[in-house]
């Protein structure tokens, strides 16, 4: 997980539910994830974003 943004690297490490999802993924999937929450051009959106990637990642699967 070196290679990830700090922030999103932070917010994985407080998230095991999510980490384990995402570490799962494909790297194409994981570079999707990645790519939604970068191309955000506002701070605000960027946080939001990730925050959207931690629960989609941590809910469970058809909740």
């Amino acid at each position: 997980m070196s290679e990830l943004p700090p922030d999103i690297r932070d917010a994985l490490a407080r998230n095991g539910d999510a980490t384990r999802v995402f570490e799962k993924l494909s790297p194409s999937h994981q570079r999707e994830y990645l790519r939604w929450a970068e191309e955000a051009k506002k701070p605000e959106t960027r946080q939001k974003r990730t925050g959207g990637m931690m629960e989609r990642l941590a809910a469970p699967k058809g909740a």
